[in-house]
Order: C-alpha cells, then structure tokens, then sequence
C-alpha cells in the first residue's frame, strides 16, 4: 500500500466513527425539522467515509471498486439539497421556491443516473499510488464536471450566505457562534470536493487525501460546537466509562488496521501463494503488535485508575 492509501483508509476510517457518533448525537436529540435534514446529510457523509474506507483497503481487488464507488457516490446527489434546506429551515427564513427546485433538479439528475445514460461509475483508473474507481468519459465530461463543481461550490456558498446574513439578526453570542460554526463546517466541505478529480482521471494524488481530510475537518467542527457550545441545543455528557470507552474502541481499531497493513505487506513480499508463509506472517504480525497493545490498554488503565475525570 502507498502512503497515500494508507493516509486516506485511516481519514476515512476516522471520519466514519465521527460522523456516525455525531449523527446519533443529533438524532437522539434532535426533535425539529432541520435536526433531520442535517441528520441525512451526516448519513451520507458517513456513507461517503465508509466507501473510501472500503475503497483504500480493497484497493487492489479492482473488480469491486466500482461497485464501492457507486455506494459512496450517488447519495451524494441529494447533499446540495439537503444542505439548502437546511439553512434555510435553520435561520426560519425558508425561500420555498429555492428549495423545491433544488430537489427537482436532484430528482431529475437521479433519473438518467438510473437509466445508465449519465454520470456512470464503470471501471478504474490505475494510478502510481493506488487505484480508484473510474467515472465516465466522454467529449463533453469535462463541461459536465466543471459545471457540477460550480453547482456544488454554488449551492453551499449560498446556503452560507444565508447563515451569514441571519447570525446579523440574531442576539445572542451563543447564537451566533452557532452560526459561525455551522458556516465554517460547510465551508470546508464545499471545497472537499477537490478529492472526486482523482476519478475523473486527475492524476494528483494528494487531492484524495486533502478532501478526506477536509471532511474529517467538517466533523471535528460540528463535534466541537456540540461539546463546547452545545450546537443544535444539543447536550452531551461525557462520563468516565463513557470516555473509557472510546479510547479503548479507538486501540482495538488502530491495533486492527496496523495489523491488516502489516500482515498484507509482509504476505505481499513473502508470497501470498504460499499458505504456510502467509501463515507466518499473520503470526510475525500479531506477535508485533498485541504486547504494544497490552502496553497502551495498561496505560488507558492506569490513567483512569489515578484521576478523576471531571467534565
């Protein structure tokens, strides 16, 4: 695996658990219309990471990422939308006719999507650092992707225009900083987009990683505002248990991809073809590994043995 595979499995994988922890944070307090746009855009920003995830550790069973790529792509049609509506449900100033045509134009997208005629995910692109799935190409593609760029880029400038314009009106500082989050968060993954280019036959590697790490940037921003200003009036309480918790998920799920790298790697060079070898370096890998595991769940204990949490 390149560096760059490696970087973008572990952004996406990180993205994944943050996304997820901070969509369930609002669906189990979120009780208002806007509650649930946002929740859907998490949803698929969470499907997003999660294929990439796939895509970085399958990256060479090239006969499934297109597969992946369509599971990770389409319900991204729905975001512009989702992300309109909600700054618009958000600030109490809905401009309906903004809205319903937004979703008409997904809707309409979604159809020739359907029927093969457009936007199909078919085959890979093999690059120096990794492989990814292939979106089709044609005389006119590049008129069609510059112009979903400026629609996506478009639409979340202006679903933060908006924002900006009500956190003027508003008169609380709590308010407004909600406000100034949310805009922030948008704004990141507005140029997030950046990462799609390498399926379209970019050869610029970083771009993948960038965009990933963009979207983790999103989350970190949303989980923050939750936390320390309580976004969406949402309330998390963190106990020690609670907080144990995670740190132990996050050793099982470090200790779980290092081995996975280091097992593939060593099978790479060895030879897979040879089960006692591939065998042996399962065993390399675990041995490697699980006393370096044994150290850090020592340490989590001992941290939490000897102080008192206070929240």
């Amino acid at each position: 695996m390149s560096p760059i595979v490696i970087v973008t499995a572990v952004e996406s994988g990180f993205g994944f658990l943050l996304t997820s922890a901070i969509l369930y944070s609002v669906l189990k307090n979120g009780r208002k219309n806007y509650h649930y746009l946002f929740a859907a855009f998490l949803l698929i920003c969470a499907i997003w990471d999660l294929g990439i995830f796939l895509l970085m550790l399958r990256n060479n069973h090239v006969e499934e990422l297109d597969v992946i790529g369509r599971f990770a792509v389409y319900p991204c049609l729905f975001i512009p939308a989702l992300v309109f509506h909600f700054a618009n449900l958000y600030t109490g100033r809905p401009i309906k006719w903004a809205i319903l045509l937004l979703w008409i134009s997904s809707g309409v997208c979604l159809i020739p999507i359907i029927f093969g005629m457009f936007y199909q995910i078919e085959g890979y692109y093999s690059y120096d650092w990794g492989n990814i799935f292939r979106m089709e190409s044609s005389d006119i593609s590049p008129f069609i992707y510059f112009f979903i760029f400026i629609f996506w880029v478009g639409v979340f400038l202006s679903a933060c225009w908006i924002l900006y314009k009500n956190s003027k009106r508003v008169t609380s500082q709590v308010e407004r900083r909600h406000h100034y989050y949310i805009i922030a968060s948008l704004m990141v993954v507005a140029f997030a987009i950046v990462k799609t280019m390498v399926t379209m036959g970019i050869d610029i590697g970083f771009l993948l990683p960038l965009g990933m790490f963009l979207n983790d940037m999103f989350a970190t921003i949303i989980g923050l505002a939750i936390i320390k200003d309580r976004l969406f009036d949402i309330t998390v309480i963190i106990k020690k248990g609670m907080l144990f918790s995670i740190l132990a998920g996050a050793v099982i799920f470090i200790y779980s991809f290092v081995e996975h790298l280091l097992v593939t790697f060593i099978g790479e060079k060895v030879g897979e073809s040879s089960t006692a070898l591939h065998l042996l370096s399962v065993a390399i890998g675990i041995a490697v590994l699980m006393p370096l595991k044994n150290r850090i769940e020592k340490a989590v204990e001992g941290y939490f043995a000897h102080r008192k949490l206070v929240f």
